[in-house]
This record gives structure tokens, sequence and C-alpha cells, in this order.
């Protein structure tokens, strides 16, 4: 038994590190990974010609020239905002300047980005991949142990490469983004708080995925007020100045890294992306966020998002444990509320959604694999208790 389950391991570590490797040589670049790296490069205090110079030398050496081409505005085949918005940031420092803002709301990103490129000597732009990759390698080792409480070691390797496979989960790890990141921190916030119990450490990682990316203060929240209600732990008083910290952080971080606000953020998410994004007076009402809404909706129904729903309904069905049944609620309700308040399918933006959907649902089988047990021991109880292939392990 301990050499299956060493074999099955290896070949759970072999297949994260080759699905690894794929995501590093193969990374999805973006603008927004440029911010990143030019965040990065202002914090040695470095002037703006001297930032845009470095990002955009960085890139063109490292990018794949058609991707860099579509990058810097010079792709046909996108539409004509985005490519002049694209072109200008390219051409221009200080346009390209007025974007920091809007990503120096990442913080804990930003100081990696410079730790590894300043300090380790990283590639700008290898920093910018090998964060995200890095954190995806962790957060399947994670996945698996938080799958082996509930599974045997054979399924519970299969599932998790399979759920750490799954698109949504898989994109995050090529996107060189926060989002590998906060999926990782978050996750670990949680199993040490629903499934451990654990609640310093898991509180302190939980405060600090508002760091990684603010809209987590949204989860931090619903957190929160699950385990005032489930009675984890939390005092009133202890709940309301958690909260509040969550919110102050998020407010510190706006108001010190100089964030335009909420209308140029949702302009340029869901109108057009602006040339000079520190120059305009952005129009957003409600008619924009109802035509935002109904496009949110419409990538909603078409991604992987009621297919994941429904897994982890066909597990909460099935009663599982009080852990799984707290990180359910908690990221079915962040996410429900992220896109009416942010109407973005992006899959990036949820990873532990669909982690926590995966893992609800891979709980099912160590429910179905003890009720199979008994009833092989003691037939007779096929016939007289019938409810026992549903019954919880835990």
């Amino acid at each position: 038994m301990r050499n299956s389950k060493l074999w099955f391991t290896v070949a759970f570590a072999l297949c994260l590190t080759l699905a690894c490797l794929r995501a590093y040589h193969y990374p999805e670049y973006s603008t927004d990974g440029f911010s990143y790296m030019a965040n990065a490069v202002a914090m040695k205090g470095a002037s703006i010609q001297v930032i845009h110079d470095t990002v955009y030398r960085e890139a063109m050496a490292g990018i794949p020239g058609p991707v860099f081409k579509h990058l810097t505005g010079n792709d046909p085949s996108e539409p004509a905002w985005e490519s002049n918005s694209f072109r200008e940031r390219a051409v221009n420092p200080y346009r390209f300047a007025e974007f920091l803002p809007c990503f120096a709301i990442r913080p804990i990103f930003n100081q990696l980005v410079y730790v590894l490129h300043y300090l380790l000597g990283v590639g700008l732009l290898k920093a910018t991949v090998l964060i995200p990759v890095v954190c995806y390698w962790l957060m399947g080792w994670l996945v698996l142990a938080w799958t082996w409480r509930y599974v045997a070691t054979p399924w519970a390797a299969l599932i998790s490469m399979l759920l750490l496979l799954s698109p949504p989960l898989w994109d995050i790890a090529r996107s060189t983004t926060p989002d590998a990141l906060s999926s990782l921190i978050v996750l670990a916030a949680m199993f040490l708080l629903f499934e451990q119990r654990r609640l310093l450490p898991g509180m302190i990682l939980l405060i600090a995925s508002v760091y990684v990316r603010t809209d987590n203060v949204i989860l931090v929240l619903l957190a929160l007020a699950y385990l005032y209600v489930t009675g984890v732990g939390l005092r009133a008083s202890e709940t309301a100045m958690l909260s509040a910290l969550a919110v102050v952080s998020v407010l510190l971080i706006n108001h010190f890294s100089g964030d335009y606000g909420p209308k140029v953020l949702y302009y340029r998410s869901f109108v057009e992306a602006p040339i000079a994004v520190g120059e305009i007076a952005p129009s957003f009402g409600i008619h924009e966020y109802l035509a935002a809404l109904k496009i949110g909706i419409s990538g909603v129904v078409h991604g992987p998002y009621i297919p994941f729903f429904l897994m982890g309904t066909v597990g909460l069905l099935r009663r599982p444990s009080r852990a799984l049944i707290g990180i359910a609620a908690v990221t079915m309700g962040y996410t429900a509320a992220h896109l009416v308040i942010f109407p973005n399918p992006e899959t990036r933006f949820f990873g532990p959604f669909f982690a926590a959907m995966g893992l609800v649902l891979a709980s099912t089988i160590s429910i179905t694999q003890a009720a199979q047990f008994v009833l092989a021991k003691r037939p007779v109880l096929r016939r007289d208790y019938p409810s026992l292939l549903s019954a919880p392990t835990r």
C-alpha cells in the first residue's frame, strides 16, 4: 500500500511538473503584464523614459513576434480602439506611465517581480511568467493534500490532476497576472480555516489575499461572515475588526497606488481601452452597466461556470464535510457577487471557485467507497438500509 501511494504521488508530481513546464514555455502574455513589470522597475526609482524602454526592450526580446505585434497595436485584426491604445503605450512613455496606477493596486505581485528581477537576477519578463507557474505548482500540491483527506491515493492523484488540467485552472498558470498567486493564497487560507481550524495563520493569509487582488475583499467578508455564523471561533467584535481591516486595506492600497477610481476601471474594462487613461472623464452609467452585465451573463452561460457549479451541487447533495460545505458556500457566494458587481466572466478571477467545486465533487467518492465497503461486509444492509449509499463519512 505504501509503495502504491508513493508511485501514484510520483506520477502526480511528474504530470504536474510537466504541466508547469508547458505553461512556462507557452505563457499568455498581455499588456497587463507590461504594467506589472513597469511597476517593479518604478520601485527602483527609474524615470518614466527608463521604465518604458526597459519594459518594451524586455518584451521585444522575449515575446514571439506575432504576439508582440498584437500587444503593441500592430495587429490589423483587432478593434481599432484597442490597437490605438496599445500602440500609443508602445511609443509614448508618458501615456504608458498613466496606466501604472491601475496595476499598482496589486502590491504583493509587484514586489515579487521586483525581488525576482533585482535581487535574484531573473529576467523582468520571465519573473511575470515564473510567479504564476510556481504558484500553480504549489496549488497542485495543496489540492492533492486536500483531496487526500477524503479520497484514497490513486483516486486522489487522478482527480487532482484532472482538476488542475481543466481549462479554468490551467489558464491561470499561463497568465502573467497575479491570479495564480491569489488563488494559491485564498485556497491555503480556506484550507487552514475550514479544514484544520487554524484561525491565526488562516486569517493572516486571508487578509494578505487582499494585497494580491483587492477584489478578494468580497471573499474575505463572506468567509468571515460564514465563520461567525457557524460558530467556528470568531466573536462578533473580532469579525467586525477583521472585516474593517480588510476594507481599510483596500482603501489604503487604492489611495497610495494613485488608483483612478471605479468609474475608470469600469470604462476601460467594459467600454474601451483609453489612450490616455489619466486624462479622461469617463461616462459609465446604468445603461453601460446593463450592457456589460448582459455580455457577462452570456460569458457565464457559454463558459465553464455552469458545469462546475453542477459539480459542486452534486457534491453538496451527498452531504460532504462541514469544511467543504464552507468553502463551497464562500466561493459560490464570491463568484456570484463578483460577477454582479464586476460582470467580467474571465475565469482567471475565480480559481478558488473552480478548485472548490472539484474538491466537493471528489469527496463523494469517499462517501460511495465507505458505503460500498459496509455493504460488501453486510449484504443484508442493502435491503434494510438503502439510504446508506448516500451517508456521509465525516
